[in-house]
């Protein structure tokens, strides 16, 4: 298993992750504040391996701001969930909360993320799990080779995501997590903070926070 944290270094980027195989797959983009060091540490870390896709957790500036940039540098597509799909597509600032971040972003292409869909490379076999509620298109993605989950911002080592953002729902994200109670998870990489080795804990952790805001 190979799992590579790409460092930025701007405070507030989502966390980028670079899983290789037979090919490498990267999870989020971060802003773009920073994307020349971003694409100079993911070539070094391929190590001459491709790069064959940018799979997205949700919409967020923090999470697509980079991604122009990188499809460009490496030739790849890039998928995410709808609706969160069609925001990047149009650069929806509103949804994107970009303004916040004092970044402008262009339209992104964005092939379609489904629920039956796998990504195979060998030493990773990522599922796609629709976790609404931080945005209505966010996803997690499960390796089903190594029971790791990427979360995005749906949970966190220790917490969970905002829903008070445009197509944020406090229901939905609640729901999700409690789905996410029924899988067997071992390393939760989060899209922000420090992972965990106990993502279970950090998921039964959450969903009780949440119950505990009611």
């Amino acid at each position: 298993m190979s799992v590579t944290r790409i460092d930025s270094a701007i405070p507030y980027d989502s966390n980028i992750y670079l899983l290789k195989g037979r090919s490498a797959i990267l999870i989020d983009a971060g802003t773009g504040l920073d994307s020349d060091n971003v694409i100079r540490s993911i070539w070094q870390a391929l190590g001459g391996i491709r790069l064959s896709a940018v799979l997205l957790t949700h919409c967020h500036a923090d999470h697509v701001g980079g991604l122009k940039a990188i499809v460009e540098e490496f030739g790849c597509p890039a998928y995410a969930y709808p609706p969160d799909r069609d925001v990047i597509e149009k650069a929806h600032a509103n949804i994107l909360v970009s303004a916040m971040m004092g970044l402008q972003l262009d339209p992104v292409p964005c092939k379609v993320l489904r629920d039956t869909d796998t990504f195979d490379i060998g030493d990773h076999r990522l599922q796609v799990i629709h976790t609404p509620g931080h945005t209505a298109g966010g996803v997690c993605f499960l390796d089903t080779v190594t029971n790791t989950l990427f979360s995005g911002d749906t949970v966190f080592a220790q917490g969970f995501g905002r829903t008070d953002l445009p197509t944020g729902n406090f229901e939905q994200l609640l729901h999700s997590l409690r789905q996410l109670r029924n899988i067997n998870i071992g390393t939760l990489y989060p899209g922000h903070g420090p992972g965990t080795d106990d993502g279970n804990r950090a998921v039964r952790d959450a969903i009780s926070m949440m119950e505990g805001a009611y």
